[in-house]
């Protein structure tokens, strides 16, 4: 009987040493974030409105402590009979990532604005007076939608999110603690 408590002693310490954090990486976060989440804004009429579609997220981890970075393309078209605008904007923003253990997700809070940059560069003033618009569509966004969902159908993905208890930014990566 002791020899079995020292074996299932054993075995659980070593699966515990093995399986005490996961890893995700940027680049599953950016798949993730091209292949799952869609943004798409249309406001207005035919005359005049705005469109907006966030693509081609670029992540960012570890720049900064408990800090993701995530830079996304919006592209964005104003339409008025004065002028017409069609441009792309390129944002930059950096925000804390959290872990939902309910959606078992990372989420984003506390969204900042650190750059923002437009193309053709010369339309950048003439985009000055909806940029605040159209950052806040883009943050609202981002700081309700998961930028990472675990896997319930793989199964270490599974078992991670059952156990998950905080996360942690490194370089690279996120790391998820149980």
């Amino acid at each position: 009987m002791n020899t079995l408590k020292l074996i299932c002693t054993s075995a659980l310490l070593m699966l515990t040493g093995c399986a005490s954090q996961y890893s995700i990486t940027e680049s599953e976060i950016e798949d993730y974030l091209n292949n799952e989440m869609h943004f798409e804004v249309k406001q207005g009429n035919q005359i005049i409105g705005i469109n907006l579609v966030l693509n081609d997220m670029q992540v960012s981890l570890g720049d900064k402590p408990n800090t993701m970075g995530l830079t996304a393309t919006t592209k964005v078209s104003i339409r008025n009979p004065l002028m017409p605008i069609s441009a792309k904007l390129n944002t930059t923003f950096e925000a804390e990532p959290w872990y939902d253990t309910e959606t078992k997700s990372v989420y984003l809070r506390n969204l900042n604005l650190v750059n923002v940059t437009a193309e053709p560069a010369d339309i950048e003033k003439a985009l000055t007076s909806a940029t605040p618009q159209v950052m806040a569509f883009v943050r609202g966004f981002l700081e309700t939608q998961p930028v990472y969902t675990l896997d319930m159908k793989d199964s270490n993905q599974a078992l991670m999110a059952k156990m998950t208890k905080e996360l942690a930014v490194q370089k690279g990566k996120l790391v998820v603690k149980f």
